[in-house]
């Protein structure tokens, strides 16, 4: 493997410490399901876990894009990174609307959380976006995200704490896993001499 740069390894970083803190919700999701009281309860716990699932499995592709050296032979890993980040937006808006107290604020989340599924899946199967397009469409994902947290915290103040808000947090932390991986691919892609 190639010498990483700075941006390289906070890129890892970033993927090891969401790893870390995934692997510990699931854990209390597993320990909550196997204590649920209600059909209900343990239905929410293991959608939780399946999220959960979703997150490790989306950081694995990613670090794997990673250790290959944004390299075109990587590509499938890259794709299977953002499609699985579909899959965390799918499984969110599930949990939110069917688990959390539903409020016209999550409904709008849920909305924005759909926009940004759909931007992903752009930036995906998109052909021949090239650099400034999928850089755009990066910034609408960062957009989304940051709107979410902002109106998470706003209906925060209306039916108290959420678990769910932490899943906003780490949204952001991944879309920086998500712009280093763009950043990565387009460096190559200029070693290569086709961009």
């Amino acid at each position: 493997m190639e010498k990483k740069n700075l941006i390289t390894k906070v890129h890892l970083t970033l993927m090891i410490l969401m790893m870390c803190g995934t692997v510990g919700g699931a854990v209390n999701f597993i320990i909550s399901a196997v204590n649920s009281e209600t059909t209900r309860e343990r239905f929410s716990n293991l959608t939780n876990i399946l999220l959960m699932v979703f997150i490790i499995l989306m950081l694995i592709m990613g670090a794997v894009y990673l250790i290959k050296g944004y390299s075109k032979q990587a590509a499938v890993y890259y794709k299977a990174f953002m499609l699985f980040h579909v899959g965390v937006c799918v499984i969110s808006d599930i949990v939110n609307l069917a688990f959390y107290k539903t409020t016209a604020l999550m409904t709008v989340i849920s909305v924005l959380y759909v926009f940004k599924a759909l931007d992903l899946l752009i930036m995906v199967f998109g052909k021949d976006l090239g650099k400034k397009r999928t850089w755009i469409l990066f910034y609408v994902i960062i957009g989304l995200d940051i709107s979410a947290l902002i109106l998470s915290v706003i209906n925060m103040a209306s039916v108290g704490f959420d678990f769910s808000f932490t899943g906003y947090v780490t949204a952001l932390i991944a879309d920086g896993t998500i712009g280093l991986a763009v950043r990565g691919k387009y460096k190559n892609k200029e070693a290569r001499g086709t961009t």
